[in-house]
């Protein structure tokens, strides 16, 4: 009996529970507790997989508590790529790779099983110094913020507890371990990991109510700490929202979730994809033979000439200075450069009805995704979420694929469909109060790209690459004037 015609080509991301977006470049990190492990699984034959089931058979780090399930997929066309994603705590995970088998099942075949990485990290911050430390199994990342922009803040957003973080002004001093001799060390991760912590932090500072013990000495015993005081200076505010309550969930988790793809994709937008700051000054400063490296650094200003607003292809400039230190030396180089925001669309289309009857079934959403170079994103290629606000604060989420199954017509048209059935009064299970009241509700549609390295790419290649932000332009910063959070359609449910 042949067996299941499944693969994994790209490697499992992790998505934030509450915001249902992916963590930059897909990383799992343990400060962030639960998290759902996603994961685009390819038919590769011709003929569709019947009756298709998946579940993770085990993970390699005993500190990563998975909650079983079976996923019931269904039929799954040939050539199809379908997600299946899982819960799962990250509390009292080890940072590092880790391994997690999946196996996939089918009417009359055998099962297939697939082992996949997966990346996890944690971030300390040491209070007295005002020092984040991103670690790793290759060694640790010392991140000092010497300036940041703040917002918003106004009465949507207490004073302590911004939701948007863009540095403009920091250190970050990498410390291998073990040091190493020759030009340069291993790739953390196999990864471009400077740019990559960078914007986990950016990311995180968005978030800091759910995470845990995030500012604290590294004792993860379920308290958080304000974002307050932790930079060196700050720069005034100069974001706030202007987002009206009818277009806002009550947690602001849109917001939040916006805001934090927006302070991780700023950061890396100086680095850019391709060969980063860290790589160029490693190559620009050859030790003597014999010497090893003990430490490198980087000195780096940002200058925001426009505001970062996601999907949105904006300059940035930025100066920097690289400092390897040896066992015998000091070497430094520095430059200046400008580079651009490389993650965003040349257009996207969303189609939802003006008016929906939660009497005749699930609403149908559907959307269409333009790459700068014209073509159509299609398939695996883009993680897109979806969320319904209610002008009473409640939010709804879901997933649109291009797998041709359940809303979607055709698999890999570069046409992402998916719906959400509203709960009606007489709904006789769940609590009554979550049931779905008519009236307009608020779509939005994130579209974030996927890192489509292929796992045993050599690491200078894979570096090339990074994935997990937003392509979708609904927040747009400003440094002069209130923010603006943009939906996609208004929706009269009746």
């Amino acid at each position: 009996m042949a067996s299941v015609p499944a693969a994994i080509p790209n490697r499992p991301f992790a998505v934030c529970p509450p915001t249902n977006m992916m963590n930059p470049d897909g990383f799992f990190v343990v400060n962030m507790g639960g998290q759902i492990i996603q994961a685009y699984i390819v038919n590769q034959g011709g003929a569709p997989i019947n009756n298709a089931r998946v579940y993770i058979e085990g993970i390699s780090d005993p500190g990563v508590v998975l909650i079983p399930e079976v996923k019931f997929v269904g039929n799954v066309p040939g050539g199809a790529s379908f997600p299946v994603r899982f819960n799962a705590s990250f509390l009292t995970a080890t940072p590092g790779e880790a391994l997690v088998s999946f196996i996939v099942e089918g009417d009359d075949l055998t099962f297939k099983r697939v082992i996949k990485k997966i990346f996890i990290t944690r971030v300390d911050f040491h209070k007295p110094s005002k020092t984040y430390s991103v670690v790793m199994p290759q060694g640790t990342m010392r991140i000092n913020i010497h300036r940041a922009v703040m917002g918003p803040r106004d009465n949507r957003c207490r004073k302590d507890e911004p939701f948007v973080v863009l540095p403009t002004e920091l250190t970050y001093t990498w410390i291998p371990n073990p040091p190493y001799d020759g030009i340069r060390g291993p790739f953390p991760y196999e990864d471009p990991w400077w740019k990559i912590a960078l914007a986990i932090l950016a990311a995180l500072f968005a978030l800091g109510a759910l995470l845990y013990d995030y500012f604290s000495d590294g004792d993860l015993d379920g308290g958080s700490v304000s974002v307050s005081g932790t930079f060196e200076e700050t720069d005034p505010s100069v974001c706030c929202t202007s987002v009206s309550t009818s277009a806002s969930d009550s947690d602001d988790w849109v917001a939040r979730g916006l805001y934090s793809a927006a302070g991780g994709l700023a950061t890396a937008a100086i680095a850019s994809d391709g060969p980063d700051l860290h790589y160029r000054g490693q190559e620009a400063t050859p030790p003597a033979g014999g010497e090893f490296t003990l430490s490198e650094g980087v000195h780096l200003k940002i200058n925001y000439s426009v505001p970062p607003s996601p999907g949105v292809n904006y300059p940035i400039e930025g100066s920097w200075e690289y400092t390897r230190t040896t066992t015998g030396n000091t070497y430094n180089f520095g430059t200046s450069d400008e580079r651009n925001n490389i993650h965003f669309l040349n257009g996207y289309e969303v189609q939802a009805p003006a008016v929906h009857d939660r009497r005749k079934g699930p609403l149908k959403v559907c959307a269409r995704f333009q790459k700068p170079d014209g073509r159509f994103f299609k398939g695996n290629e883009l993680y897109v979420s979806a969320v319904l606000v209610s002008t009473y604060g409640a939010n709804r989420r879901f997933e649109l694929n291009d797998h041709g199954m359940l809303l979607d017509d055709k698999a890999n048209d570069g046409t992402y469909c998916g719906g959400y059935l509203f709960r009606r009064q007489h709904d006789k299970h769940g609590d009554p109060t979550q049931n779905d009241q008519p009236g307009d509700w608020y779509l939005f549609v994130f579209a974030q790209d996927v890192n489509t390295v292929v796992q045993g790419t050599p690491p200078f290649d894979a570096a090339h690459t990074i994935g997990g932000f937003l392509l979708t332009p609904q927040l747009v910063l400003s440094f002069n004037q209130p923010c603006q959070l943009n939906h996609d359609a208004v929706i009269h449910v009746v």
